[in-house]
C-alpha cells in the first residue's frame, strides 16, 4: 500500500491526462524503434497536428532506414487543466539517439543524453485524452523538474 501526502493527491481527471501524457511518449518510443508510422498506439494517444507531425517524421525515417534506440524518463506536471484541454510541462531525460538500421550507427548530429524541456497540450476527443500539440527544447530544463 503506498501513502502520498495531501499536497500529492490528483484527481481523477488529472491521472487520467498525466496517464495519456505518458501513454503518447511510450506509443513514440515504440513507433520510433521500428520507425512504424502506422503503429495503431500512435492514433490511440495522440491526435490533430502532434499525430501528423510524428507521423510524416516517422514517414521520413522509414524512407531512409532510420530507427530509434534508447527511451526518455519523464517528470510531468499539470500546468493548467479545464474540462476539455489540459497543459502538462515535464523535464524529460532522453538517451533516445536516432540510428541507421542496417548499420546500428549514429546518425548525425549525435546528441549526448540530455534533459528536455516539454510542453505539451492534450485535448478530450471522443472520450480520451490525447496529445494535440507538443513543444520541445532539446537540453533546456533543470533536471527532474
Amino acid at each position: 500500500m503506498s501513502t502520498t501526502s495531501p499536497a500529492s493527491t490528483v484527481s481523477p481527471t488529472e491521472a487520467a491526462v498525466l496517464a495519456a501524457y505518458r501513454a503518447a511518449s511510450h506509443a513514440f518510443q515504440q513507433a520510433l524503434a521500428d520507425a512504424n508510422p502506422d503503429d495503431p498506439s500512435l492514433v490511440a494517444t495522440m491526435t490533430g497536428p502532434q499525430l501528423q507531425g510524428v507521423r510524416a517524421n516517422l514517414y521520413a525515417d522509414q524512407r531512409q532506414g532510420i530507427v530509434g534506440r534508447g527511451s526518455a524518463t519523464l517528470h510531468p506536471k499539470i500546468a493548467a487543466l479545464s474540462s476539455t484541454s489540459a497543459t502538462v510541462v515535464d523535464c524529460v531525460y532522453s538517451t533516445i539517439e536516432l540510428v541507421y538500421k542496417a548499420t546500428g550507427k549514429p546518425v548525425p548530429p549525435v546528441t549526448p543524453p540530455e534533459n528536455d524541456g516539454v510542453t505539451a497540450t492534450l485535448v478530450l476527443s471522443g472520450g480520451q485524452w490525447k496529445v494535440y500539440k507538443q513543444i520541445v527544447t532539446d537540453g533546456r530544463c533543470a533536471p527532474g523538474s
